[in-house]
């Protein structure tokens, strides 16, 4: 590998010599091209496979079916992109946040790995899950169309922070015993 291919030891943002090199025109170098690449098709693809499943989910999940009319309500459609949307906005800043080091490479395809499979287990539970019935004129409620998309979305706003957590630096110069 060349110079710059080389992210066996990328210099930190406090480098001194990386302070002195960068200027407002110029930004450092620390960032390499091969991980932000990395880094844009790994978000591209989290991103693509919340909105394919809040797709599918809108799609095929069963409606909500009520009165003695039996109107059919897609419940799926009606709320499953409001928590694709948090997912989406979740999973962007928790990326954000890890962008500009290749050595946090394995974190952010653990979160973009981590997210599909939250969505791909909710589309899969929102079309499966049986309907509950109720009542004399029957109400069918589908409870997993209804529920698993805001699991997903919880679920990924929750991995997310847990990347950023083994994204983060232990700072041991600072702690004292007292």
């Amino acid at each position: 590998m060349g110079p710059q291919g080389d992210v066996r030891r990328a210099p930190t943002q406090d480098d001194p010599a990386m302070v002195e090199a960068s200027t407002p025109e110029q930004p450092p170098t620390w960032r390499s091209a091969p991980a932000d690449e990395s880094w844009m098709l790994w978000s591209a693809a989290g991103i693509a496979g919340i909105w394919i499943a809040v797709a599918l989910i809108s799609i095929l999940a069963p409606d909500m079916v009520t009165g003695s009319e039996q109107e059919h309500m897609p419940i799926a459609a009606a709320t499953c992109w409001l928590w694709g949307l948090m997912a989406t906005i979740a999973f962007l800043w928790s990326m954000s946040r890890l962008r500009g080091r290749a050595s946090r490479r394995p974190i952010w395809i653990g979160l973009t790995a981590a997210t599909l499979l939250l969505w791909l287990v909710a589309t899969i539970l929102s079309i499966t899950l049986p309907v509950v019935e109720t009542g004399t004129d029957p109400t069918r409620l589908p409870i997993g169309a209804i529920v698993t998309p805001l699991a997903a979305a919880v679920l990924t706003v929750l991995a997310g922070i847990i990347a950023g957590v083994f994204a983060s630096t232990p700072d041991f110069g600072g702690a004292q015993s007292s």
